[in-house]
């Protein structure tokens, strides 16, 4: 019998207990630490996120900047470098280009003008397309009506390449102002320096933003400031380098700037002896 009444306390103490540890719950204390550890993850993980996607936006838009600047090189490397080609034909007698090599104009001082203008020309095959995807038919060529004319120019105002291409016996370059189709766009300078060879041993001797004799030209240095397309990438206060070398602060747009600069040779002045 003494045994089953301590048995019954027993049962009875432990049924306590366990109604009693099943009915505790969290004191505000431990809510509010529980709360404070879970908006500091929340604040890391969202800090992570934007620091991420911060740098994709960096690395995506530097990618597209490459990408336009070795398009527009391309561009402009491979008429520069046609510049004076002269199409031989198989009837007839001719002894080398007539038309004008390379030509262009210095950009003024106040937009949208500041930046420099190019324009190429060089003889055309029947099928040649100029810039603006013109072609040389036959009896063009036949007639001698194949000069092929590209003219690179800056629209400033809409940060955009463009060209006008034209194809006869003697193409004039356009007035000023930008014209032509879109090559690229972004595209915040255009500057041209011209390498004159003046002791005819086809070297450069100086580089010039007009020259007096456009015969004397046998290189082109070209550059392109290629802006990103998005804003607010690039952190207030940064700089970047012009087309002049200089160091500029970056505009309230804060957008990725690059300068891409080349320098191609007239091969069509430069490969015969002096």
């Amino acid at each position: 019998m003494f045994t089953s009444l301590i048995n019954c306390v027993g049962s009875g103490t432990d049924a306590e207990s366990f109604e009693s540890n099943s009915q505790r719950g969290f004191t505000l204390v431990e809510l509010m630490i529980a709360m404070t550890i879970g908006l500091i993850l929340l604040l890391v993980v969202g800090t992570v996120f934007t620091s991420s996607r911060q740098v994709f936006r960096i690395q995506e838009d530097n990618a597209r900047i490459q990408e336009s600047g070795r398009f527009a090189m391309e561009i402009l490397g491979r008429s520069i470098k046609q510049a004076g080609l002269a199409e031989i034909p198989f009837t007839g007698l001719k002894i080398g280009f007539a038309g004008t090599a390379i030509t262009g104009t210095n950009g003024t001082a106040s937009a949208p003008l500041a930046a420099d203008t190019l324009a190429v020309q060089y003889d055309g095959a029947i099928g040649d397309r100029d810039c603006e995807d013109g072609d040389v038919d036959g009896a063009e060529y036949l007639a001698g009506n194949n000069v092929i004319q590209n003219h690179f120019n800056l629209d400033a105002a809409n940060a955009q390449l463009r060209c006008v291409g034209d194809i006869g016996a003697a193409p004039v370059a356009p007035g000023p102002g930008p014209a032509g189709i879109v090559l690229l766009g972004n595209v915040e300078d255009f500057q041209v320096l011209y390498g004159i060879d003046t002791t005819g041993d086809q070297s450069v001797n100086q580089y010039v933003s007009l020259p007096a004799d456009w015969s004397q030209v046998v290189t082109t240095r070209v550059c392109i400031l290629i802006r990103s397309d998005q804003t607010n990438i690039v952190p207030a206060g940064g700089n970047y380098l012009n087309c002049n070398g200089a160091v500029v602060a970056v505009p309230a747009d804060r957008r990725l700037r690059r300068a891409f600069t080349a320098t191609f040779n007239l091969r069509n002045r430069v490969n015969n002896l002096p």
